[in-house]
């Protein structure tokens, strides 16, 4: 009985629909609509609305905006689209937050790594220009690193020409003297750049200051904890 009174209520309901000239003319349920110039239901309107972002929309009513905070207006999601945003969230949106944090990280190391690879002025002799032993003790470091240098050595470039080409000659001849040894060889480049230092005399009084405000160690000692046990 209550079967036959439901199917009875469900005729009519989609009877009156039909018979209504609006509905009729629009053609709802069967006939698909057609949004943005793309037939409802069809591959492109699914990728259209699966394209849109996701949250509530800003409308206009009453002479206000709602709500006032900005907010997409483009039309809204599915309630399955909406179910993936959620059952999903934060991917796919969070991926473009991770990418650039990554961007920049690998820049950072780049970065990194072209200072710790660079010849800088102090690694050659103020007159002959040739390298001292702290700079070959330095390239025998980046020889030693080829996969995480890349295989470039830089050299912090100068504004004479002839200081440039003396400095590239040192580096040149004892990569040669090198590379006999070890069979690996190594790109050299001129680099504008300078050293990422503080002066020593800088360090030096840093370090005093923090000698001698350091507070000298001590071992409080009390009473209280004794053993009275012979009382």
């Amino acid at each position: 009985m209550r079967r036959s009174c439901m199917t009875i209520i469900l005729f009519a309901f989609f009877s009156g629909i039909v018979t209504v000239p609006e509905t009729a003319q629009a053609g709802w349920p069967w006939q698909k609509q057609t949004v943005n110039g793309m037939k409802k239901y069809s591959p492109e309107w699914w990728a259209y609305t699966g394209s849109l972002p996701v949250g509530t929309r800003q409308v206009h009513r009453y002479g206000k905006l709602w709500p006032p905070r900005p907010r997409p207006t483009d039309p809204q999601q599915t309630f399955m689209q909406q179910f993936h945003a959620a059952h999903y969230w934060p991917t796919p949106y969070v991926q473009h937050d991770r990418d650039i944090v990554k961007v920049f990280e690998a820049a950072q190391i780049n970065q990194g790594w072209k200072n710790a690879t660079t010849l800088y002025d102090y690694h050659f002799d103020k007159v002959t220009h040739n390298l001292t032993k702290s700079g070959r003790e330095h390239v025998l470091w980046v020889m030693q690193n080829p996969a995480r240098c890349e295989s470039v050595l830089h050299i912090q470039a100068s504004t004479e020409k002839s200081i440039n080409t003396m400095r590239l000659a040192s580096v040149s001849n004892y990569l040669a003297e090198i590379s006999s040894l070890t069979g690996r060889t190594m790109n050299v480049l001129l680099d504008v750049t300078t050293p990422i230092t503080r002066p020593a005399v800088e360090v030096q009084m840093y370090q005093k200051a923090w000698l001698d405000g350091m507070i000298a160690p001590h071992i409080s000692t009390s009473d209280s904890g004794s053993d009275s046990g012979g009382n």
